[in-house]
């Protein structure tokens, strides 16, 4: 059996502890997990006050609140509790379980962590409230907690686990209580498997060694820790996860020689992200393939038949998503957005290198670019972390850039849908016309918001970084920005590159809007080969098989 171990989980849109990307695509990991039939579990955090709920002024300020919601409503308890002793404390844990179920019936069950227990003190009650918050020595006990915490519940939960997946290094104390166990670091790399997400060292966590000795004395009483720490004074978690793993994986082929940057003088494997085919399309473009090609939901590799449905249906279930998205638009702003207007969706972590804002550099520009055409609607939504001064300024010239263009024309409209989740996701990435994305290079380890846009014939318009490398057929299923790179490129550009803000308007003026506007048979093209090239590929499905090929099988046959 593989434990699947993230510190956040869209399981549904309605359970809160989630922030964005990681824990969407554990989400879809784990659905896949279950249609695919792996025997399998997941662990994660209960987070009793999710992320954050944005609410954003009419000037663009982010303010920021808890979300609150029943676990009770959506989990169902455990009968089972532990304690570890950490900093001189017994602290207790107990756990919640909710059943991903799969097409066919098989479940996999995802188990959430939980210290609201009347044995455990007040600040050790709360140390599950709120994700990314806590810093420092509270978010080394959550991490703590996580990862031994998780170990020993699945033990006492009787799971016989063959192999560990840290999904992201913050489990990596997970190593700890193996090694506690079997006492010989080779017997717990044939155990654990490591794929990172990250982009830039600078961003591991990692905590003075003595701190994590001094917490830890207890439960690590006579155990060798050096094959792990490797006589480091700190305690680095990425670097703790892959001298604890067999194998190593990046989350897309660009991102392997990132990483392998990082982590010099190691050699990883990739696994491209993916995203889960049933869960990202729209009712309408479930229906039509449905409808159209029998077993899309068991194989999304069917999808690429989407070239034989005909334009009119494929255009009437798209027309139908957009509905959907102008009503949301228009329901929670003062845009006044038509169905029949020219969309581009921008919707992400609202934070410096994305670089949401990049198509608002020159505004006079893109006012001008407009004018000839029916015009250009942009709508955007997405959440600052709580702390995060930069990215909540970012969302403030955004509004800021929406007054500017309201007041000199109205061939361009711009919308901020605030309070981003799944559900909200879902409605954009399916109902705009295009899916721009300009993350500064290359510092986008995969992204799969333009995965799921695709799945809805919405093509991609993008940098080429992270999976867009991959996916790219230039005027085919999208458009690209800006230069070329090679895989082995691994040098940070600066923030602005003037050649992508050129790149993004021209490409936008004498490419895209002539054709939508003007050839739009050849438009619907792009957007059913959008499908039938990314969809088939990019998906949850064939991730976790090469999950299977390339990470997991070696570990069980090691036993």
């Amino acid at each position: 059996m593989i434990a699947y171990f993230v510190m956040e989980c869209a399981a549904e849109p309605y359970i809160p502890t989630y922030s964005g990307g990681l824990g969407v695509l554990a989400g879809d990991t784990l659905q896949s997990l279950a249609d695919l039939k792996v025997p399998s579990v997941g662990v994660s955090i209960l987070w009793r006050k999710g992320y954050t709920s944005q609410h954003l002024t009419s000037h663009g300020i982010q303010t920021d609140f808890p979300q609150t919601w029943d676990p009770k409503k959506y989990l169902k308890p455990l009968d089972v509790k532990i304690k570890i002793r950490i900093e001189d404390k017994d602290i207790y844990l107990t756990a919640w379980k909710y059943d991903m179920m799969g097409i066919s019936g098989h479940v996999v069950p995802v188990i959430f962590l939980d210290t609201y227990l009347k044995e455990n003190i007040p600040e050790v009650r709360n140390l599950f409230d709120r994700l990314y918050v806590s810093q420092g020595k509270e978010r080394m006990v959550q991490e703590i907690i996580f990862g031994i915490g998780g170990y020993e519940i699945l033990k006492a939960l009787n799971y016989n686990i063959m192999v560990y997946h840290i999904n992201e290094s913050h489990s990596a104390f997970l190593t700890i209580g193996l090694l506690k166990d079997l006492k010989d670091i080779e017997k717990v790399k044939n155990r654990v498997v490591f794929v990172t997400h990250t982009p830039v060292a600078a961003a591991f966590d990692e905590f003075p060694v003595e701190d994590v000795k001094q917490a830890l004395k207890d439960y690590i009483d006579g155990l060798d820790m050096s094959p792990i720490i490797d006589h480091s004074d700190r305690f680095n978690l990425s670097w703790v996860s892959l001298k604890a793993s067999r194998v190593v994986a990046a989350v897309s082929r660009k991102h392997k020689y990132i990483s392998e940057n990082i982590f010099e003088g190691e050699k990883l494997e990739y696994v491209t992200n993916g995203v889960h085919h049933i869960r990202w399309v729209s009712p309408h473009h479930k229906k039509l393939y449905t409808d159209q090609i029998r077993g899309w939901e068991e194989d999304p590799s069917l999808l690429r038949l989407v070239v034989n449905i005909s334009d009119k249906d494929f255009v009437e279930a798209h027309q139908k998503a957009k509905e959907d998205l102008i009503d949301l638009v228009n329901s929670q702003t003062n845009a006044s957005f038509s169905d029949k207007i020219f969309t581009i969706g921008i919707a992400r972590r609202m934070t410096q290198y994305k670089r949401n804002k990049m198509i608002l550099k020159d505004l006079d520009r893109l006012i001008h670019i407009a004018e000839p055409f029916d015009g250009i609607q942009i709508v955007y939504s997405g959440k600052a972390h709580p702390m995060d001064g930069v990215g909540k300024a970012i969302i403030k010239e955004i509004f800021d850039a929406k007054d500017y263009v309201s007041s000199k024309t109205n061939k361009v409209k711009i919308a901020f849908v605030e309070n981003y989740d799944m559900s909200k996701a879902k409605v954009i990435v399916s109902g705009a016309d295009i899916w721009l994305n300009t993350p500064q290079r290359p510092l986008e380890a995969s992204g799969t918001s333009g995965m799921k846009a695709a799945l809805n014939g919405v093509p991609n318009f993008s940098v080429l970084d992270g999976w867009w490398i991959e996916g790219c057929m230039e005027n085919i299923n999208g458009w690209s920005i800006g230069k070329k790179t090679s895989w082995e490129d691994v040098s940070t550009e600066p923030e602005w590159e003037t050649d992508d803000i050129y790149d993004l308007y021209n490409r936008l003026q004498y490419i895209i809007l002539p054709t939508y506007y003007y050839s739009f048979g050849k438009y619907v093209n792009v957007m059913k080969m959008a499908v039938a090239t990314v969809g088939t590929y990019f998906n949850s499905n064939r991730m976790v098989m090469e999950y299977i090929t390339k990470l997991y099988l070696g570990n069980t046959l090691a036993e």
